[in-house]
């Protein structure tokens, strides 16, 4: 019997930037919540962006924010683990992205601060009414207490990008993709695998009792890690390949049938 399923949310158990989930996947959750199945959330969101997600799923406990950075508990507003990026380090990424001529945004909190004004990160804050901040100091201060550092660009720039800056900042920082144009840097040591394996920890819940689902390169350690792990049908295809199943696609109700059809038949 599964004890944990663990969840990504833009376009794995909704749309991309959606703030809200659809019934049928909703009343799957709560059929699985019912049958003894912690559910909970791993986003790269932040806390207050994914709030409008875990509060519909009434998720009394761990989530897990910033692609596995932060592990905040919703009875409290507190967190339970984080990590941060070195502050040389993020210094080094927002020039990078100034020389590139790529948006980039740093995280205080749940507030969202920029250099200049962009089209990206307008969208960005408009789409879940996030906190933001301009600064046009951005790269004259010291930032300490930041959990991810997001670079904003069209998709197919992005997706060349990725693997050149993870072979840059082996060992040094945890680069992955998740929405279409992000390219997100967190602590090499903060991923939502790593993330997951301390909420199991925290329930006592072993790792073969343990489901993962998502659809991209964010998710792929949390895939691999859990007893079972799972992409959706939309995912990227070396997710697919990583994952012990394939579910039909987010917009087909994905989490629907992997309770109904999955979980809740073992």
């Amino acid at each position: 019997m599964y004890k944990l399923l663990v969840l990504d949310i833009d376009d794995t158990l909704a749309i991309s930037g959606a703030k809200e989930v659809p019934p049928r996947n909703l009343a799957a959750i709560d059929r699985a919540r019912k049958a003894g199945i912690y559910v909970t959330v791993a986003t790269g969101r932040g806390y207050f962006a994914s709030s409008y997600i875990w509060k519909q799923l009434n998720i009394q406990g761990p989530v897990i924010n910033y692609g596995g950075a932060i592990i905040m508990d919703t009875r409290t507003g507190q967190p339970i683990y984080t990590t941060s990026i070195p502050e040389d380090l993020i210094l080094e990424l927002l020039n990078r992205a100034a020389e590139l001529g790529i948006y980039a945004q740093i995280y205080q909190g749940d507030s969202v601060i920029y250099e200049k004004e962009d089209p990206y990160g307008i969208a960005y804050c408009a789409r879940l009414n996030l906190p933001h901040q301009l600064d046009p100091e951005l790269r004259k201060k010291h930032w300490a207490g930041t959990p991810k550092v997001l670079f904003i660009t069209d998709d197919a720039r992005a997706k060349a990008l990725i693997p050149v800056f993870q072979k840059e900042y082996a060992g040094r920082l945890k680069v992955s993709g998740s929405s279409q144009g992000f390219i997100e840097f967190n602590h090499p040591a903060a991923h939502k695998g790593s993330a997951m394996a301390k909420i199991a920890e925290y329930f006592g819940i072993p790792q073969e009792e343990t489901v993962a689902v998502g659809d991209n390169s964010l998710d792929a350690e949390m895939i691999q890690w859990a007893g079972l792990g799972c992409a959706v049908g939309n995912a990227q295809e070396d997710i697919k390949q990583i994952a012990d199943l394939v579910l039909p696609d987010c917009k087909d109700m994905a989490i629907e049938y992997l309770i109904d059809q999955v979980l809740l038949k073992e």
